[in-house]
């Protein structure tokens, strides 16, 4: 018991165990707060209000909810499942892809992080690529469903439709065994995948030797941005946790603009992202989403470099 117990307190494995213990204590009030939040609002919000009020002029929509992405301390666990059921309510796809990608991006908590660590420049450069690239979302998504590339009427995954579905919400769903009910369907959808995020970024976070990445994005070449926007899918797990990280890195040489780039590529694909946007979206969806914030790192992170 003895031998087995000295090695397991040596090992990879209870080093992982307890990363993913502590990323849970961090994450788990975002996580409750999205599933009550998401639930509250399968249940109270009327599908013609929200219709109304995003189709009145489409265009002004887009930048309202690029707007709202960036300014609302909204995680992901709450965006993703929430823009499922605001699309069955009616909201147009091109607002909910604008408000999906700015939203991870940046909020005033990590602005204010982003500030003391980096300086206000590379927190306003961080916020303006927050929204523009929320705009780009929104009007690429449009564009593609004026070409028919994308249609709206197959984008949710038959599983995303029957948790999310809330198009149809009747006055007995309004009482509290109504609620409950919600709330478990919510749960077990959000939580099945939440664990396996954290288990893998548990296992990235302590598999990888850190003097690689400091090999890697040393330097002020484009190189280093691309290298650093790579770097960002997989390191990537917590937004006020990487700000540290990134510091520690900028000390050694990182450039501003990879770490701009790291801070684009890292939100909008970290894998707890990609596995509910995966879960909820269809494939093409899916795409658009990864793509916008891949190109968007790489391309402000090289604008920034040169400036």
């Amino acid at each position: 018991w003895y031998t087995f117990r000295d090695h397991f307190n040596g090992s990879y494995t209870k080093r992982v165990i307890a990363e993913a213990i502590a990323l849970l204590a961090d994450l788990w009030p975002y996580l409750v707060a999205g599933i009550l939040i998401t639930t509250l609002v399968k249940m109270y919000l009327s599908k013609g209000k929200v219709a109304a009020f995003f189709n009145r002029k489409k265009n002004v929509s887009i930048l309202l909810a690029a707007a709202i992405g960036v300014v609302a301390p909204l995680g992901s666990y709450v965006v993703i499942p929430l823009s499922a059921s605001l699309f069955l309510l009616g909201t147009p796809l091109p607002v909910l892809m604008a408000l999906l990608v700015a939203s991870p991006l940046i909020d005033p908590n990590l602005f204010i992080l982003t500030a003391g660590a980096f300086g206000y420049e590379l927190a306003l450069a961080r916020l303006a690529a927050a929204f523009l690239l929320g705009l780009a979302a929104g009007y690429l998504t449009q564009w593609l469903i004026k070409r028919a590339v994308i249609r709206e009427d197959n984008i949710l995954k038959e599983g995303t439709e029957r948790t999310a579905s809330i198009a149809n919400t009747s006055p007995e769903s309004k009482t509290f065994a109504g609620f409950f009910k919600s709330l478990h369907g919510m749960t077990l959808y959000i939580c099945k995948y939440f664990f396996l995020a954290v288990i893998v970024a548990a296992l990235i976070k302590i598999l990888t030797p850190p003097s690689l990445m400091i090999k890697l994005f040393n330097g002020n070449s484009f190189l280093s941005v691309l290298f650093s926007t790579a770097a960002g899918i997989p390191f990537y797990t917590c937004g006020g946790a990487a700000i540290p990280v990134v510091r520690e890195l900028a000390d050694l040489g990182l450039s501003q603009g990879a770490a701009l780039a790291f801070f684009i590529a890292g939100p909008v694909t970290k894998f707890s992202n990609l596995v509910l946007m995966y879960a909820a979206y269809n494939f093409r969806i899916f795409m658009v989403y990864i793509l916008t914030g891949i190109s968007g790192a790489l391309l402000f992170g090289w604008v920034y470099n040169i400036l």
